[in-house]
């Protein structure tokens, strides 16, 4: 089935529902969907990726990163 047969199915079906609580999780997957990232975090983003390109040097190896939480430091 190609995504506009996909489409169509869905439509038809979702038209043809009653069932308020199925509606209301369809909605609210929609609503999630749209909502990406917060403003504060694409700006903590935005900025953490500035940091690197101006010096990219200044990073720590995962490995490092993980085996310090497991160390409890």
């Amino acid at each position: 089935m190609d995504i506009q047969s996909i489409k169509v199915d869905l439509i038809d079906w979702i038209t043809k529902l009653e069932d308020r609580k199925v509606l209301e999780q369809i909605q609210a997957y929609k609503y999630r969907q749209g909502e990406g990232l917060s403003k504060a975090h694409k700006a903590l983003l935005d900025e953490r990726i500035a940091s690197y390109e101006k010096d990219p040097s200044k990073v720590v190896d995962w490995s490092d990163v993980m085996k310090e939480i497991e160390s409890g430091q």
